[in-house]
């Protein structure tokens, strides 16, 4: 078997089975081989191993001709000791080497899959982000009972000490119609966390790098043309051993499998097209402005509860309250020594298409507060406006694809409700023990990524996402009046029941009241009896309508007589160009207003 050397390549100008040959003598000679075995077609391991490595067309480096492809895998320890081996170096350095995974995005769902490849799985991995040492610059709030179950699945990170504050119960506004005074409450006693994200980082990177993750803090070389807006990258290049990553320096990073946690739409991941040319409904957005500011009064919330929903439409003139609804989303923080309030608010468009823009969500917030009467002294000057912009729904990442979405580039995001984060870290350790059993079993690249995802997207969790789905594009259909009657219904089922719709992912707390045909129907069920008997009629139609559009999705959902979907079905034909480029006005406004 060829031994770990580190000999280096230049590998540009070798070309023709002649010179192979003899590059492989040159490597060869003098070092203590055994008798090779004969694998297919007689080619030995040591002329395998460089065969694999050389790749004239893209001029790389290879620094480890034995890499995980020429030898058995290795234990954790093992591995940190050999990424370890050369500590100290430049993030050029670290790039030429040889890595099982390269994952391109260090946002939460990147953060953690990194730190779980490494930790837990023993692979080399490298986390590629120009933007490393930035803060996460958004607001995440999580239900307790599911970020608590996520610390008994992730122990390592103690996430019970990644929350900043903390509500014992969660007000909404849904007064105005339906017979309800405008001033009436919907108090659900379930408490709500804001994520302290400077801590969650902070121990994603320290608990990555104990396990030997290599940070590189470049990006992707990007195309021409492309840019943010248009989500164009390139620099991508695969053959049968791996993939080369070209990076805007002009370095290289050699993998075996990229793992693509860049966003809901990366051109890096290509997407599914329809099922059995039922057409995959586009996504639809959610768009939200937020400041953390202080306040002399509260008005009509309450210091002790976190604001989940006010939709109310008495701030706006009569002839806006049927425009496309957005709500208020609020944060109490408490006082500083007796003086101001220190609150977070956030006016959000919940789902839309085409999105609600920036501009029109700042105009609504500002508006609201002026109707309540809050008075806002200062906008706090260490905490951005956040300006918020999630696509939600769409296709699924095709399984087909040498490169493994995850995060938001993987549709993890909730079709109905945005949610992400919890999800993610639910998802991240089954992907991760996916990918570390494929590469223990073949060094198959294309193998593994299939095993990704059929771990992340099971039957089971395919078909709950169709159901979710579903239930996005039908609140696309509703003004702000209709959604006030749908939450007031939906929020008067069990807390079980509706927690585990906004989860939505196995292993998060009430996720079988929705994980089964079974389960979903029932839930259905129980839901309409609460709901106003208009938007029963709403609902009624929109499902024929649906039905008739996209096919038999979401009857699939709800009962096995329209089999499984064929997401994982064989298809020799390759993946397409992805064309999914959301909606660029709201994207080139963030632009504007952050400056790159």
């Amino acid at each position: 078997q060829v031994p770990q050397y580190r000999t280096e390549l230049e590998l540009g100008a070798v070309c023709g089975s002649a010179a192979l040959k003899k590059k492989v003598r040159q490597i060869t000679a003098g070092t203590r081989m055994a008798r090779p075995r004969r694998l297919v077609g007689g080619v030995a391991p040591a002329f395998l191993a460089v065969a694999s490595a050389l790749q004239p067309a893209l001029r790389v480096r290879t620094p480890a001709l034995a890499s995980c492809r020429s030898r058995p895998a290795v234990a954790r320890a093992d591995a940190v000791t050999a990424l370890r081996a050369g500590g100290g170096d430049d993030d050029t350095t670290a790039a030429a080497r040889g890595y099982d995974c390269a994952v391109i995005g260090a946002g939460p769902a990147g953060s953690v899959v990194a730190w779980l490849l490494a930790e837990r799985e023993g692979l080399r991995v490298a986390l590629v982000d120009a933007n490393l040492d930035k803060p996460w610059p958004n607001n995440y709030g999580v239900w307790e009972a599911e970020w608590h179950a996520l610390s008994e699945s992730l122990p390592e990170l103690e996430l019970r000490g990644c929350v900043d504050a903390t509500w014992p119960r969660t007000d909404c506004f849904f007064g105005g119609s339906w017979g309800a005074p405008p001033d009436e409450r919907t108090t659900l006693q379930r408490a709500y966390c804001r994520v302290d994200r400077a801590t969650l980082k902070e121990r994603l990177r320290r608990r990555a790098a104990d396990a030997g993750v290599v940070e590189v803090r470049e990006n992707l070389e990007i195309g021409p043309g492309g840019d943010w807006c248009a989500n164009v990258v390139d620099g991508v290049a695969h053959d049968a051993a791996g993939t080369t990553l070209h990076l805007q320096s002009g370095s290289s990073l050699r993998c075996t499998v990229v793992v693509d946690c860049t966003g809901a739409e990366s051109r890096l991941t290509t997407r599914r097209g329809p099922d059995v040319g039922a057409p995959i409904p586009p996504p639809g957005f959610q768009v939200a402005y937020g400041v953390e500011c202080l306040v002399r009064d509260l008005g009509p919330y309450a210091d002790d509860a976190m604001l989940l929903f006010d939709y109310r439409t008495d701030h706006l003139p009569a002839a806006e309250q049927r425009a496309p609804p957005t709500f208020l989303y609020a944060m109490p923080l408490g006082t500083d020594g007796g003086g101001p309030r220190r609150v977070f608010f956030e006016e959000t468009s919940l789902v839309a298409r085409p999105a609600v823009t920036l501009a029109e969500c700042e105009r609504r917030l500002k508006l609201r507060l002026a109707h309540l009467g809050i008075d806002v002294v200062e906008v706090c000057a260490d905490e951005p406006p956040e300006l918020c912009y999630i696509p939600m729904g769409g296709p699924r990442p095709d399984p087909r694809q040498r490169v493994v979405a995850f995060g938001a580039a993987a549709a993890l995001v909730h079709p109905a409700t945005g949610y992400q984060l919890c999800r993610a870290l639910a998802a991240a350790p089954h992907l991760s023990g996916a990918l570390g059993r494929a590469l223990r079993q073949s060094p198959d690249p294309d193998r593994a990524a299939r095993a990704a995802y059929a771990a992340v997207w099971s039957r089971q969790a395919s078909l709950q996402r169709e159901f979710a789905l579903f239930g996005g594009e039908f609140l696309m259909t509703l003004d702000a009046e209709a959604l006030r009657g749908w939450f007031a219904g939906f929020f008067a089922l069990d807390e079980e029941v509706w927690g585990g719709f906004l989860a939505g992912w196995r292993g998060l707390p009430g996720n079988h009241h929705h994980e089964s045909r079974a389960a979903r129907l029932l839930f259905g069920l129980s839901l309409v009896p609460k709901l106003p008997p208009p938007v029963t009629l709403k609902l009624a139609s929109f499902i024929l309508e649906y039905s008739l559009k996209h096919g038999g999705a979401l009857m699939r959902s709800l009962t096995p007589f329209f089999g499984d979907g064929a997401y994982f079905s064989e298809d020799a034909a390759p993946p397409g160009s992805p064309r999914q480029v959301g909606d660029a006005a709201v994207k080139a406004e963030i632009r504007a207003r952050v400056g790159f």
